[in-house]
C-alpha cells in the first residue's frame, strides 16, 4: 500500500517571518552592490595644491623687465590669468583633483605647482 504522507503545514506567521527575512536579505545586498558600484564609478576627489604666489610673482618679475607698454602689460597680465585659470581648471578635471592653494594646507596635500608651470610654458 502506498501511502502519500501529507504535506507539512507552515504557520501563516511563519511564512510571514521568512518572506521578511528575504526580503531584509535582498534589500541588504543590494544597497551594498550599489555602494561598491558608487566607489567604483565616484571616487573621491584627491586634495592638491599649487603656490599661485610663486607663479604670479614670475610673471610679474618677467613682465616687469620687458619693454612693454603699460597697456600691453595689463594685457598680458589678463591673458595669464586666463591661461592659468584654465590650466587649473583642466588639471582639476582631468585628474578628479580639488586643488586648493599653498598657504591653506598645512600637510599632507601633494604639490602640483611644477606641473602647472609646464602646462603654463606649453
Amino acid at each position: 500500500m502506498n501511502e502519500l504522507s501529507p504535506s507539512p503545514v507552515i504557520h501563516p506567521a511563519l511564512k510571514s517571518l521568512i518572506r521578511g527575512f528575504l526580503i531584509a536579505l535582498l534589500l541588504v545586498g543590494s544597497n551594498i552592490a550599489a555602494n561598491i558600484l558608487w566607489e567604483m564609478y565616484n571616487p573621491v576627489p584627491r586634495l592638491v595644491t599649487v603656490d599661485i604666489n610663486s607663479i604670479a610673482r614670475t610673471f610679474i618679475a618677467e613682465t616687469a623687465k620687458s619693454d612693454l607698454s603699460d597697456d600691453e602689460k595689463r594685457s598680458q597680465t589678463k591673458a595669464f590669468a586666463n591661461q592659468l585659470d584654465d590650466a587649473l581648471q583642466g588639471l582639476a578635471a582631468r585628474q578628479g583633483s580639488i586643488i586648493l592653494t599653498t598657504p591653506a594646507v598645512i600637510a599632507g596635500a601633494e604639490d602640483i605647482t611644477e606641473a602647472v608651470r609646464k602646462g603654463l610654458a606649453k
